[in-house]
């Protein structure tokens, strides 16, 4: 008999996958009631040949656990969401670790973008800024495996582990003719979702992600801040990539009375208003909130409300556009599926998806150790108006 080489055998594997999706479907309605209707809009007469010869000559084992996950991420990839994804256990267990502000790696957030997994922006002193890791670099390779049609949460997973190892990075950067490479060393993470201070007589909140902590930390800091009395208050959303759709009406809430922070758009047409209920604890205080490219989701979500009420003045440069919502549905053994359910629109009924928030006074220029401009101007306009 002929061996097969990798190549044919990866081809066999794959054809496994997706009559194996195909198998799963099946299940999904025959329980959900709905094959009858289904049905008639799919020829399944080659899967099934093709099924039954891979059954009877394919040569070698099936792993039938790793058949099963490939074939449901194929079919999540096969949507053309960079937002949706199959998570297997691990991956599920990244996601949470990094929602919680604790968890081991190189302190970088990630996003796809163009279908390239691209940098928002690293953590505040930690390796991956030491490093030199900046805003916009794309991740070509992780450890020499190319990231091309790699999954957000797969590179996660990949740059993720125990602190002390070390991960190699390939990056493409705008304005370099060759890629850079990059030996990181991973630390434990520990970052709080909020931090707040007072600089002279106005009071600063960063929020760098919306997680588990979010709500009260934000609680906390609004009442210190309010005791100071201060004369105006800024809320930095820079490079905060969102989080839980739900820590963003509260925060916003502290600002404005009882209203709608979002409009969520679901397939059927229907739209969803998500408000803020509680009674503001800074309702009159000027407030200026701090943008930029690394702005997303959730963060924009905030910006967008509070621009749209005319609350606030947005300061920096457009955010990155990500409009959508997911749900996080788990599946069992662990794993769970990420699924985009929704576009979320502005008050206004303002769509940002791919478009992003426009700042109200333009900034350019990035954070370092010695100048801060898009600060220094929100201090100023802070002082001024």
């Amino acid at each position: 008999m002929q061996q097969l080489n990798p190549r044919h055998r990866q081809l066999l594997s794959r054809v496994f996958l997706v009559i194996g999706v195909l198998l799963v479907f099946f299940a999904g309605f025959l329980v959900g009631g709905t094959y009858e209707n289904s049905r008639h809009t799919l020829n399944l007469t080659d899967f099934w040949n093709v099924y039954s010869l891979v059954e009877k000559r394919f040569v070698g084992e099936i792993d039938k656990k790793k058949a099963l996950e490939g074939v449901t991420q194929g079919f999540i990839e096969s949507l053309g969401d960079p937002f949706s994804g199959y998570l297997t256990e691990q991956e599920r267990n990244t996601l949470s670790e990094e929602l919680s502000g604790e968890f081991e790696g190189i302190g970088a957030r990630l996003e796809t973008k163009d279908n390239q997994i691209t940098i928002i922006a690293p953590l505040s002193d930690s390796p991956a800024e030491k490093a030199g890791l900046k805003p916009k670099d794309v991740i070509l390779k992780i450890n020499s495996e190319s990231t091309e049609n790699m999954s957000l949460d797969q590179a996660v997973t990949k740059i993720r582990g125990k602190q002390g190892t070390t991960v190699n990075l390939s990056i493409f950067r705008t304005g370099q003719d060759k890629p850079l490479e990059f030996t990181i060393t991973r630390q434990a993470i520990i970052v709080p979702s909020v931090s707040w201070k007072m600089i002279e007589q106005v009071a600063y909140m960063e929020i760098n992600q919306f997680g588990d902590d979010t709500p009260m930390l934000a609680k906390k800091g609004f009442s210190e801040l309010k005791a100071k009395n201060p004369k105006a208050f800024i809320l930095d959303l820079r490079n905060n990539p969102g989080g839980y759709l739900d820590d963003v009406a509260p925060i916003a809430g502290a600002f404005l009375p009882p209203s709608v922070i979002t409009i969520q758009k679901y397939k059927t047409k229907k739209t969803e208003e998500v408000r803020s209920t509680e009674l503001p604890i800074l309702p009159d205080i000027k407030l200026f909130v701090l943008v930029n490219e690394g702005s997303a989701s959730a963060s924009e979500i905030l910006a967008g409300a509070l621009q749209d009420y005319d609350r606030a003045t947005v300061v920096g440069t457009k955010t990155f556009g990500k409009g959508s919502v997911q749900d996080i549905i788990p599946l069992g053994k662990g794993t769970a599926l990420r699924l985009t359910i929704a576009e979320w629109l502005t008050p206004k009924g303002r769509t940002v998806n791919k478009v992003g928030i426009e700042p109200d006074v333009k900034v350019e220029g990035e954070k370092t150790d010695t100048a801060d401009p898009v600060l220094d101007k929100a201090l100023e306009l802070a002082k001024t108006q």
